[in-house]
């Protein structure tokens, strides 16, 4: 497929644990490419289904209250400005409807490449499961295999200095590429994917150009459309 007409869905996902089996996705977001033109973004919360299992660690590192995923009508619910929850199966809907202005799932020669930081061990695993839990065993049919990995691009452009990073966490990759890192943001899937995206652009460019390591450089704007 050329180029131009390649259709990219960048995702992150937070999540109530790391095993995508009995946890469950509570925040969703990313956005639509076409080609080299950024269409749309997407951010969800997202209530838990009732068999997904809750660690409060998870939700910690998230900065979410167990509050907040409790039923509409519960008392108890907290209410946070900016982040409401919604049903697993409404978001589900949104996001098949958005996914539906850009590729056939009755084609099989037009789908999405799925990018993200980690996403064949994590991010690709759950949403995976996201499909399955709503019933639609057909995830194949929106997105190619296997994912983009942004994390396994730079594991291999930074091989040569792989001793110089402590770990290889997202915002310590973007921070040694000279991407600037809000650590306040860091663990909003909204704001990982920015980051995610700005280091896919940037191996893109030295894969490109045939460079070996990147030199500092600054986070241009993501989103401007």
């Amino acid at each position: 497929m050329a180029e131009q007409t390649q259709k990219f869905v960048f995702i992150d996902v937070e999540t109530t644990g790391t095993n995508p089996e009995s946890h469950g996705i509570v925040q969703i977001s990313g956005c639509v490419q076409v080609g080299d033109e950024v269409r749309e973004t997407f951010d969800h919360f997202v209530r838990p289904f009732p068999q997904d299992r809750i660690d409060d660690q998870a939700l910690k590192v998230c900065g979410i209250d167990r509050r907040q995923l409790l039923p509409k009508d519960d008392p108890a619910l907290l209410h946070v400005p900016g982040k409401e929850f919604l049903e697993p199966q409404e978001v589900f809907s949104l996001l098949r409807e958005m996914l539906t202005r850009y590729v056939s799932p009755y084609e099989k020669k037009d789908k999405f490449q799925f990018v993200g930081y980690n996403a064949h061990s994590f991010d690709m695993p759950f949403v995976r499961r996201f499909w399955e839990k709503n019933n639609d065993r057909y995830f194949g049919s929106w997105f190619w295999y296997p994912c983009l990995d942004v994390m396994l691009v730079w594991a291999q452009i930074l091989q040569p200095v792989r001793e110089q990073l402590p770990n290889f966490r997202l915002a310590t990759v973007a921070r040694h590429c000279g991407i600037e890192v809000d650590d306040t943001r860091l663990h909003d899937s909204m704001y990982d994917i920015e980051l995610t995206r700005a280091l896919w652009l940037e191996a893109r460019r030295i894969i490109e150009q045939g460079r070996s390591v990147p030199p500092p450089g600054t986070q241009g704007e993501l989103f401007d459309f």
